[in-house]
């Protein structure tokens, strides 16, 4: 029973570390501890449950009735008989709060309180997954197939649409994994240990001959019970007293490596297959093959007096930065107003955004804009945005990107995005960081002849066009049509209420009151006559649907100030508001009818009456932008002479736009760091002695030789680099505002760094050894005994064979043969040192040990061929050895005091 016992654990345990995987769900703690407490509940009652070979159904009816317990323990006691045993009267009332946790659940978005009823689903949830796990890992023993119960937990949040953060969905992911290696690791031990042997992660094997381990005295070697061959006691036999089982090393070894494996390829795939998110498998939101839906929408805060309070700031803080590419008329026409926000219906408490959520689509793919017609027919530009901190960033509604209108392609950040056919985009969960993006825009300028000769709108833009019976005032109609009289088109009338808001009747004061009623905006209009860009676009909206054209209201940011080049800088005091208006074959278009003096980067349109053209300076256009000339473009160079370079098409999608990378993709620098590694590492391994060889080869008399690296090994390194340059482009396919070209060049760069880095640390490693040994060598022993290691490092370097158990003087007389007279001295010299040090009185003197290891070193070089010199430069094999064999001793020692505690003292060799 003693295993059973360390299985129900080792699941306890795992069932533990996978649990907080729901702390997305809930706001506090206290789900957590009173999870733990139910699998501890579960973990007893099981163990209690196979005290006696009992079926597999009174084992589960067992655990569920010890997590019953529980759970009317800690949420119902007060009615329970004694404090402890269940009645129907709390029974029933556990009954009726799990409804009511079910109906909180409902209610509330993630992360929701911590009401009783959640509480009590959380941990019923959690004890469920422990008893089922408990269930098929011990009673059954299928310890691969329990990991099922604890992956639909992992299931839980994603399929209520929580919010995931980077770093606390890896700690929870590597948590799990943990716990499930942990489960599938105390299987297999436990598996093996009912051989009847006991085995021990210590080394043994070779070291121990069959009938030292039968305690019938010394060996041929002169060995005894738990001594190797050199005398020295092995680690087990000191520990324990008892010499150790057989070495299972290499089988553990390739456990953890199948283990390190799985979880690398669960990571890497999301990367490599396309339109797979990582955390997203189960997501009811946008995925392969449609759009989802994420119900209903949040709703969004006050943004309007967010705007006010911006403008009213007295001192604005930077929002983001942008770099626009654009042709030379696209650039004269100034920066574009970045739109985040569309309000298109109008309530007795304010302007609203409808639901966006609606009929909502991924970001990847943007809609068409509504009403606009030969969109083929428009200049195109790009920008490319690098948004400051949080400032685009709430914690609980979703994030909204600020675009140009009409976009056409959006580059995202990461996460899951959509767009609605208001163009809006935003993220599918609530506080998603913004940090870069860019977007493709057209261009729509029409000219005021064009928008007089549009045609009606159509009539399904019924909801632009209504307004709550408190605003259908005789008052307000009766200014429309007095502002827009002697007007016979659309156009015209728009054009003058535009004129009129904006005009001298009004001017522009931060401190003015707030339009927020139908009463305050009559005020405004009648005699208030100041306000900012909220006040004018909320009066132009409602007059213009009051004369029967549709129209809405934006909110956003103006293009913001000029800083070089083409970047510009928007803070929060280019906050801004503006009415939108339909015109057929057109679109929405823009109408800014905010008042003078205000709003410094507001401009209206080229099309309105009051705009003033030529007002704006643009800097120079970017050469190969998007809406110029086909062919390749001339710049300046900056080199003397005055000479042009020529800068050849191929830009982003819709032109030629030279896009830089939105910002540095320090994800894609990662991985193309650990690529290098990876493939560097391989390319070692292939080409450098491995180090087992090198060890292996004893033979006294026969230089040892490299074999050729097998076409198995190529193979696995190229399909290994091809995996990892598929995911690297993945990653960088989807890191936002990031184009391609300039990304390569950065990623490039690490890659490049990493791979030359790795390839020269032996060659450096291997000099920094020899140094420090000289170093710390502070007597003649010490001289004469870093002097022999260096002459045998440099055999093994150089594929000269060795083995370890051949004395110096044997050695030496079998390395000189050959050699030349010089050569030959100083090896024989490094040799008798070596010896005087170990076994003589008083050690030779060292004044030469140095110059004579030089001189070996140099002497057997040139008797090897030039390939096994480079080899020793570049990869020295002393430096790979100790560096695997390092490695390999690492989880060995780890995993000792584990092999310790779990060595049982009647256990049998």
């Amino acid at each position: 029973m003693t295993q059973n016992r360390r299985m129900t654990l080792t699941v306890a345990f795992a069932c533990a570390l996978s649990s907080p995987v729901l702390y997305p769900l809930f706001n506090g703690s206290a789900w957590f501890y009173a999870g733990l407490g139910a699998i501890i509940t579960v973990a007893a009652f099981g163990a209690l449950s196979r005290l006696r070979v009992l079926p597999v159904v009174v084992c589960l009816a067992i655990s569920v009735a010890g997590l019953l317990l529980y759970l009317n323990l800690v949420f119902e006691v007060r009615h329970s008989w004694a404090l402890v045993i269940p009645t129907p009267d709390s029974l029933s009332r556990l009954w009726n709060l799990a409804g009511t946790g079910m109906t909180d659940a409902s209610r509330y978005a993630p992360p929701a309180p911590e009401l009783s009823g959640l509480v009590l689903l959380a941990a019923g949830g959690i004890g469920i997954t422990a008893v089922l796990t408990d269930l098929i890992a011990v009673r059954l023993r299928s310890t691969a197939l329990a990991g099922l119960p604890l992956l639909v937990l992992f299931t839980m949040p994603i399929t209520m649409n929580a919010q995931h953060e980077n770093l606390g969905t890896a700690v929870v992911f590597c948590l799990g994994t943990a716990g499930y290696l942990a489960m599938l690791s105390a299987d297999g031990r436990e598996r093996i240990r009912v051989w009847g042997r006991l085995v021990s992660l210590w080394r043994s094997g070779s070291l121990y001959d069959a009938a030292a381990r039968r305690g019938l005295g010394p060996t041929d070697g002169g060995a005894y019970p738990g001594t190797s061959a050199d005398g020295e006691t092995s680690p087990a036999y000191r520990s324990t007293g008892r010499e150790p089982g057989p070495d299972t090393r290499a089988l553990a070894a390739a456990g953890r490596r199948v283990g390190l494996a799985s979880v690398i390829l669960a990571l890497c795939v999301p990367l490599i297959v396309p339109g797979l998110h990582p955390s997203k498998l189960f997501s009811s939101g946008p995925g392969i093959g449609g759009s989802g839906g994420i119900g209903a929408a949040v709703a969004l805060p006050d943004t309007l007096s967010q705007t006010l309070r911006q403008l009213q700031s007295k001192s604005p803080t930077k929002v983001l930065t942008y770099t626009m590419y654009a042709s030379k008329q696209v650039q004269e026409e100034g920066p574009p107003y970045l739109q985040t926000y569309v309000y298109d219906t109008l309530t007795d408490s304010g302007w609203q955004t409808s639901d966006y959520t609606a009929n909502e689509a991924q970001a990847t793919t943007i809609p068409p804009p509504q009403g606009l017609n030969d969109e083929a027919t428009y200049h195109q530009f790009k920008i490319s945005v690098n948004v400051t901190g949080n400032a685009l960033t709430d914690s609980k509604v979703p994030s909204f990107l600020a675009v140009p209108y009409p976009a056409t392609q959006v580059s995202t950040p990461p996460g899951v995005w959509l767009v609605d056919p208001e163009l809006m985009v935003f993220s599918q969960y609530p506080g998603a960081n913004v940090g870069t993006y860019s977007a493709t825009s057209v261009d729509v300028d029409p000219t005021a002849a064009q928008l007089r000769a549009a045609a009606r709108p159509p009539s399904g833009l019924s909801a632009d066009l209504e307004l709550p019976a408190s605003y259908k005032t005789a008052a307000l109609k009766r200014i429309a049509e007095q502002e827009t009289a002697g007007q016979t088109t659309e156009f015209g009338k728009v054009d003058a209420l535009a004129s009129w808001l904006s005009g001298s009747t009004f001017s522009y004061s931060a401190a003015a009151p707030p339009v927020n009623s139908a009463a305050t905006l009559l005020k405004f209009l009648t005699t208030g006559h100041a306000g900012v860009c909220v006040q004018s676009a909320w009066a132009m909206t409602v007059l213009t649907r009051l004369l029967g054209i549709p129209a809405r209201m934006a909110g956003g940011f103006t293009g913001g100030t000029h800083l070089s080049g083409s970047s510009y800088v928007v803070k929060t005091d280019d906050a801004h508001a503006w009415a939108e208006v339909y015109f057929s074959g057109y679109g929405w278009t823009k109408f800014e009818a905010t008042p003078g003096g205000g709003d410094g980067s507001a401009r209206a349109g080229t099309y309105q009456s009051g705009a003033s053209g030529g007002s704006f300076v643009p800097p120079p256009p970017l050469p190969g932008s998007i809406g110029s000339s086909p062919g390749a473009t001339a710049t300046a160079s900056a080199g003397p002479g005055g000479s042009t370079k020529l800068i050849p098409n191929g830009g982003g999608s819709g032109g030629n736009v030279p896009i830089k990378s939105a910002g540095t993709p320090w994800a894609a620098v990662a991985l193309a760091i650990v690529a290098a590694i990876a493939l560097a590492g391989g390319v070692i391994a292939i080409v450098a002695p491995p180090a087992h060889r090198a060890l292996s080869a004893h033979a006294p008399d026969v230089a040892r030789r490299r074999r050729p690296a097998g076409l198995t090994s190529v193979v696995l390194v190229v399909a290994a680099a091809a995996i990892v340059a598929l995911a690297l482009y993945r990653l960088l396919a989807h890191t936002s505002g990031l184009d391609l070209r300039a990304g390569w060049a950065t990623v490039g760069i690490a890659f490049g760094a990493a791979c030359a880095l790795v390839f020269v640390a032996p060659s450096v490693g291997r000099i920094g050894i020899r140094r420090w040994r000289w170093l710390r060598a502070g007597d003649d022993a010490s001289r004469a005994h870093a002097a022999w290691r260096e002459f045998r490092d440099d055999l093994h370097d150089l594929g000269v064979g060795y083995a370890s158990s051949e004395p110096p003087r044997t050695l030496a007389d079998r390395i000189t043969a050959g050699l030349s007279e010089p050569t030959g001295e100083a090896v024989r010299r490094l040799a008798l040192a070596e010896e005087r040090a170990s076994y003589a009185a008083r050690p030779s003197g060292s004044a030469n040990l140095r110059k004579d290891a030089a001189a070996a070193r140099r002497g057997i070089a040139a008797s090897v061929r030039r390939g096994s010199r480079w080899r020793a430069r570049i990869f020295p094999s002393s430096v790979m050895t100790a560096v695997a064999d390092g490695a390999t001793r690492i989880p060995d020692r780890l995993t000792a005091l584990v092999s310790r505690r779990w060595t049982e003292p009647g256990s049998t060799s």
